[in-house]
């Protein structure tokens, strides 16, 4: 048996150029010298001019002049990129606008990047999660065999000359030459913006190959297997890909898909690895394979600062540094970061497990929360309750959205959960129950509007038909990339347009 040279020396390069250490006394210094370099080179822009930051020499400069933002802040910045104006936002040639999902909000946003930020932030964020992976699993073979990538698509490209996409496929572009033959399907399909043809043209392609890893979104990496178990039935993936050694897995959260990937991929010692990779950077990976922990990477073009939940909706929203962040709080997360966003609210809630090193959960989306009745419901509240009741159930959940059912003369409010399920419990009455209970367990505010029934009847739940939320992203024109179905949402519009659509499926 001859020797693995080629996957030999990647892992020798992994460690020597990326090595995924990050202790807090490192960290902290990381961050200092990250502020500096974003200042510094954002100083000649014309965003860096209106806020004077060659004046700023300290952090608590850097706290007390420039405000915290959000993404109207950087609007009128962003026309004028558009047009193919230098030097507004970033100090480097804009190349590419990264298009978020805007599913939460209804509407899209366009983060400006740059080559040097791709290649600086988010292949860089590849790497150390190849290196991690490595690192952790030393089977890894991953130049032995292909990586199935499923990224979003190329939409547009502007009279400027600038690219619209999702910042998933702007990466597959940026992949260095020498590891483009390790993916498939190949670029062409990767960065179809029409998500069918996407499907059923890397369909084709997968099928002939020898998949060893897979990236990408649950939910459109679902679709894809899917569809190729439709066309070439297999029972387990590793009985066709039995090369098969871990899946990395973002944008989403991993929990309510889990069940169904190990039931699909058939192999218990299969490697699930989460990466934090937003359109506005990367962010963290995940810190080891036995635990669901994120690892902040502090070293990576991103500065951070956190704000406490519960002070960021008040108009001084007083941020700390990544220093004086302790675990079990709920923080919003702030960026700087060289594609001009400054003190930026991404939208996540991130709640630390450990401070050396720095590793959190996604706790929730300042967005994403339902507080119709004084319950302060968060996404990890529902995840928690979900995944808890699901292990009572023989089912599988396979998309879900929370919504209020507000308080009327007739009745009692109440928490609707429509859920799509691969799987159906065969009881939902008691399905309803049991999840109630663990909503309760989770959430004591939801637990006192529930006492007695005084303010809140017990939840409810209803039930799909298979393809449901497919078919609402298709209507929204959200189908595959960074698109995703929003879990909690403070409204009725959605539930509502979910609900026409089961009727009409079931008329």
């Amino acid at each position: 048996m001859h020797f693995d040279w080629k996957n030999f020396l990647f892992r020798i390069y992994l460690k020597l150029a990326f090595p995924p250490e990050f202790t807090a006394e490192k960290s902290i210094r990381h961050q200092a010298k990250v502020l500096k370099k974003i200042l510094r080179q954002l100083s000649s822009t014309e965003l860096g001019k209106d806020l004077r930051f060659d004046e700023i020499n300290s952090y608590n400069d850097f706290k007390n002049r420039v405000p915290v933002t959000q993404y109207e802040f950087y609007e009128n910045y962003i026309e004028r990129i558009k047009t193919g104006q230098q030097k507004v936002m970033t100090d480097k040639p804009v190349k590419w606008f990264a298009k978020t999902a805007g599913t939460t909000s209804g509407k899209s946003k366009l983060v400006p990047i740059t080559k040097q930020i791709m290649q600086q932030c988010h292949v860089r964020g590849t790497f150390f999660a190849l290196s991690k992976i490595h690192q952790k699993d030393e089977s890894m073979r991953l130049l032995s065999h292909k990586n199935l990538l499923i990224p979003g698509g190329i939409y547009d490209t502007l009279d400027s000359g600038i690219t619209v996409a999702d910042v998933s496929a702007i990466i597959s572009i940026n992949i260095p030459y020498i590891y483009r033959g390790y993916y498939t399907p190949d670029i062409h399909v990767q960065t179809f913006s029409k998500w069918e043809e996407k499907i059923a043209n890397a369909v084709k392609q997968i099928s002939k190959e020898d998949v060893g890893t897979m990236s990408g979104v649950p939910t459109w990496i679902l679709s894809v297997l899917q569809k190729m178990k439709e066309e070439f039935p297999f029972k387990k993936l590793t009985d066709k890909w039995k090369n098969l050694q871990v899946y990395f897995h973002g944008g989403v959260s991993f929990e309510p898909y889990r069940k169904q990937f190990e039931e699909l991929v058939g192999k218990k010692d299969f490697n699930f690895f989460e990466v934090y990779n937003a359109t506005e950077g990367f962010f963290a990976i995940q810190e080891n394979l036995k635990s669901n922990n994120l690892l902040l990477l502090t070293d990576n073009y991103i500065f951070y600062e956190f704000i406490p939940l519960d002070k960021h909706s008040v108009r001084e929203r007083n941020a700390i540094e990544l220093s004086e962040v302790k675990t079990e709080v709920p923080y919003v997360m702030l960026i700087t970061a060289p594609n001009g966003l400054v003190r930026y609210m991404i939208g996540d809630v991130v709640t630390f497990q450990s401070l050396n090193p720095f590793t959190f959960k996604i706790t929730g989306r300042t967005q994403e929360y339902i507080n119709a009745f004084g319950e302060d419901l968060l996404l990890s509240n529902v995840q928690n309750a979900l995944m808890k009741t699901n292990q009572s159930f023989d089912c599988t959940v396979s998309d879900y959205t929370v919504a209020p059912l507000y308080i009327s003369i007739e009745e009692k409010g109440r928490m609707q959960f429509a859920i799509e399920f691969s799987k159906t419990p065969a009881d939902i009455a008691a399905y309803e129950k049991l999840l109630d209970e663990n909503l309760q367990h989770e959430n004591s505010n939801y637990k006192q509007k529930r006492v007695n029934n005084l303010a809140l009847s017990s939840l409810e739940v209803i039930a799909l038909p298979e393809g449901t939320f497919y078919k609402w992203l298709s209507s929204k024109n959200k189908l595959g990339g960074q698109n995703k179905v929003p879990r909690l949402v403070n409204g009725r519009n959605m539930m509502e347009e979910i609900l026409a659509i089961k009727s009409s499926v079931q008329s």
